[in-house]
């Protein structure tokens, strides 16, 4: 898979205290304003996750997924993860879920454009802390 069609990060599923927090990346080749992002989908063992409760988080700063459109001078670099974090979702440490997210894009500088990318990952839920 090409690092442009990459959504989830390896060993990307982590159980903390205030839930799960999913590692995904940036499935473009340049980085771009948050306000051109969109997580369209997320799933967690076949079960949709309402997307209402789902926060997005990149360098200490964390947003409800509608207070994305807003973030037109926050930038998420394309060597970066972030994360989404899944509140009051439980797993069982080190059980494998399957893990589905679609992210769509909407570069600023192709008008018109818009591209989404869909990964389904099976991944092991790590106790502890994002790396």
């Amino acid at each position: 898979m090409l690092p442009v069609e990459r959504v989830i990060a390896e060993n990307g599923l982590h159980i903390c205290a205030d839930g799960v927090r999913i590692d995904v990346r940036l499935p473009w080749y340049r980085s771009l304003p948050l306000s051109t992002i969109e997580i369209e989908a997320l799933s967690i063992g076949g079960t949709p996750i309402d997307l209402t409760s789902v926060r997005f988080e990149l360098e200490g700063k964390s947003w409800d997924l509608h207070q994305l459109a807003e973030q037109t001078d926050t930038f998420w670099f394309v060597l970066d993860q972030a994360q989404l974090l899944v509140p009051g979702q439980t797993l069982e440490p080190g059980s494998e879920y399957e893990v589905a997210v679609t992210i769509a894009l909407y570069p600023p500088y192709i008008p018109g454009m818009r591209r989404s990318n869909s990964q389904k990952l099976t991944l092991k839920a790590l106790e502890g802390k994002v790396q």
